[in-house]
């Protein structure tokens, strides 16, 4: 099944890059064909090369003699140069014993009178060219000689077939194996450009979302701070001094009103123990009033006199709620500090 966003604006509908591998395809197969030609040229051209040497060398061989060799016989008698058809024969005979090539025919005839038959005549081939024959006239003495060598059909052109044919081969082997390599590349490029478009998407995403809970955080803030705010102006209205302590009743946050009510700076009370505060007379009253707080989960109320920066005894009234939360369980105490009225001791 095709995925939308193969088939966008841009992309192939069917396989992108599809273009990579025909072209390695194409490139190859046009590469092989022009070298296959060429090296079947150059096949062709060595093999018409190795004929014209052994046409040359057997003229060579044939032009070092500058006379015919006289008559050899069993009886004594003078010696006389060859001239009868047969006697040259068997002399070509020996002179081109074992040197004429396999693939050539060899056909040697005179200029000296007309008749189609030859001097000398050897048979390697059963397919000789005429069409590619070569004829070079030679001179022995006053003997006149046309020396004709026919090549094999097959010895130029079998050469050019084979390296033509092998290079194709070769050639078709190495393309099809680049062809091959080349499409699973582009699979597996196709593969990476999907993951990394789905990823594209899913990190604009998770941006907008993170976007959304940056505006909501935001809000949130906004809303914890007018919170905060209205908090502080309500505790600034009502005059209290808001205390928070630890479980074992240290001083954490106070509100700035204990200047007021105790004439000491909010930063000199953080981290104290809130009984040192509490006038001895009443630290029992105080102790008892943070354990029911703790144990009926409801806000206490106590009367305590409090030690004044100046070692004076100020009357307030304290409310106290024991903290909790969902993961730690009890956590501390929430006090609020009213200003009382004058009691008796």
């Amino acid at each position: 099944m095709e995925s939308p966003e193969l088939t966008r604006k841009g992309h192939f509908p069917a396989l992108p890059h599809l273009w990579a591998p025909l072209l390695i395809l194409a490139a190859g197969l046009m590469v092989t064909g022009v070298t296959a030609l060429a090296l079947e040229n150059q096949a062709r051209s060595l093999a018409e090369e190795v004929y014209h040497r052994h046409h040359n060398t057997l003229v060579a061989q044939l032009s070092g003699y500058a006379e015919l060799p006289p008559t050899i016989t069993d009886e004594p008698v003078p010696e006389e140069p060859v001239n009868d058809s047969a006697s040259v024969g068997f002399w070509l005979s020996g002179v081109f014993k074992n040197s004429v090539p396999g693939m050539l025919n060899l056909r040697i005839d005179t200029l000296e009178r007309h008749t189609k038959t030859p001097l000398f005549q050897t048979i390697h081939t059963a397919n000789p060219d005429p069409s590619r024959s070569l004829r070079t006239e030679i001179s022995i003495g006053e003997h006149r000689w046309l020396l004709t060598t026919l090549p094999d059909a097959r010895f130029l052109e079998r050469p050019a077939q084979q390296s033509f044919r092998f290079v194709w081969l070769a050639g078709l082997a190495m393309t099809l194996l680049a062809t091959v390599i080349v499409v699973l590349l582009c699979l597996r490029l196709r593969r990476w450009q999907t993951h990394f478009r789905t990823a594209e998407r899913e990190r604009e995403d998770y941006r907008q979302q993170l976007n959304n809970i940056q505006v909501e955080k935001a809000i949130l803030r906004q809303a914890l701070n007018d919170s905060e705010q209205r908090s502080r102006d309500l505790v600034a209205l009502s005059g209290a001094t808001i205390c928070e302590l630890d479980e074992a009743a240290t001083t954490g946050y106070i509100s700035p009103q204990v200047a007021d009510l105790l004439q000491k700076a909010p930063a000199d009370l953080s981290g104290l123990p809130f009984e040192e505060l509490v006038v001895p007379d009443y630290l029992d009253n105080f102790h008892r009033t943070l354990q029911a707080a703790r144990q009926e989960q409801q806000i206490q109320r106590i009367d305590l006199k409090l030690l004044d920066a100046n070692g004076q005894r100020v009357p307030v009234t304290v409310r106290v709620l024991a903290l909790r939360d969902t993961l730690h369980g009890f956590s501390g105490y929430r006090l609020s500090l009213q200003p009382g009225t004058q009691m008796t001791q």
